[in-house]
């Protein structure tokens, strides 16, 4: 338990430093950049959305800090907020995985946005970090109990601590699959859009599907 506690605690750190970090490379980036970047771009790294500078700059860093906070104040107002105790370890991991990918993101884009030559690149790591970020929530899901704000939550798993718990477990399954697919998809890249929300999609339609009849296969017994 001392082990796991001191995990948690790292990871919290880990959390801040990274926020921390958006926002100095940010400031660092402000001057060098021109008044317009772009904010979106196609699967084929073709820019196709523009905002003024201080909004691209500061759009996922605010986001990451303002998720840095909420994820303490919904877990502390989620009607199951005792239950958090019993994931501690699962929960860190998430949050921190979460903060990690728009770090990534956010490298990502202000890297090609002073190196526009590699926009044909973006699609490619976005979906990759998808990907890894799918695989990494899809081992932790089985993992974390019931609540309100985290995982697979349906009427079905939210009434039931038993189809919550075995559906969690699929959805950790499809979770991974789909990571792995996208993963694949990054290298391949073929038939992207088809392939990756497919992939999303099955990934929403098949847990929830499973605890509906794990559900209406308990009430018929």
């Amino acid at each position: 338990m001392t082990n796991e506690n001191s995990l948690v605690r790292l990871l919290r750190y880990v959390r801040i430093a990274v926020v921390a970090a958006m926002f100095v490379a940010g400031a660092l980036a402000y001057s060098h950049l021109p008044e317009v970047v772009p904010t979106h771009w196609d699967f084929e790294g073709q820019p196709n959305g523009w905002s003024p500078k201080w909004f691209g700059v500061w759009l996922i860093p605010g986001l990451s800090l303002l998720f840095l906070v909420l994820f303490q104040v919904l877990s502390r107002l989620d009607p199951k907020r005792q239950n958090y105790e019993n994931f501690k370890k699962p929960w860190a991991v998430i949050q921190t995985s979460i903060l990690a990918m728009l770090a990534y993101m956010y490298a990502v884009t202000m890297g090609v946005t002073f190196y526009p030559a590699y926009n044909a690149m973006v699609g490619r790591l976005v979906v990759l970090g998808i990907g890894l970020l799918f695989v990494v929530l899809g081992n932790y899901m089985g993992k974390v109990r019931q609540n309100y704000f985290i995982g697979l939550r349906t009427p079905w798993t939210l009434n039931d601590p038993e189809v919550w718990q075995k559906s969690q477990r699929i959805s950790g399954w499809a979770f991974v699959l789909c990571g792995l697919v996208a993963v694949i998809e990054s290298l391949v890249w073929m038939a992207v859009p088809y392939v990756f929300f497919g992939a999303i999609a099955l990934t929403v339609i098949v847990p929830v599907a499973y605890s509906y009849k794990l559900s209406t296969d308990k009430r018929g017994k």
